[in-house]
């Protein structure tokens, strides 16, 4: 399975279809999650059944025991160079996602317009959001009705 590096913005958008280990664990990839991802996934905005949107807080906690997603550390030397170069434009989660997919050959899953441009420029490859809520979607067996009601 391929490895992936998630950033704050998509961890956060997954999280909003209600169930990340089952979108995680229908992807077909490995998923790894930095420190700076980590410290900025603090909560979630989710919809309640009377449509209210109320903010939860988000504990990776669990999705770390059971490896649906996996620590990555930042290693020293060219990772944290150009970590310390992107984060001058990204926030700090999306730098140091990008910086470890860049540098060992990783894909990224991110949102953010300026990371996927500095992605492209770095030449490591950008899966979004919508990309994963359709691979899950191809390659799980929820029925219509639950892939139609995940937030997008």
């Amino acid at each position: 399975m391929p490895d992936t590096v998630i950033d704050t913005c998509c961890l956060t958008n997954i999280s909003a279809a209600g169930n990340l280990a089952a979108v995680l664990s229908h992807t077909g990839l490995t998923w790894h999650v930095p420190p700076a991802v980590a410290a900025e996934a603090v909560f979630v905005r989710v919809r309640q059944a009377d449509g209210r949107i109320v903010k939860q807080h988000f504990d990776l906690k669990p999705f770390l025991a059971t490896k649906a997603l996996r620590d990555v550390e930042l290693a020293e030397g060219e990772e944290t160079a150009l970590y310390v170069d992107l984060a001058a434009d990204l926030s700090d989660g999306e730098a140091m996602a990008l910086a470890i997919a860049s540098c060992r050959g990783w894909k990224i899953v991110t949102d953010d317009r300026k990371a996927r441009r500095r992605a492209g420029e770095l030449g490591t490859e950008v899966i979004t959001t919508p990309q994963i809520m359709r691979l899950w979607a191809d390659n799980s067996e929820c029925d219509e009705g639950v892939i139609r009601a995940a937030p997008s």
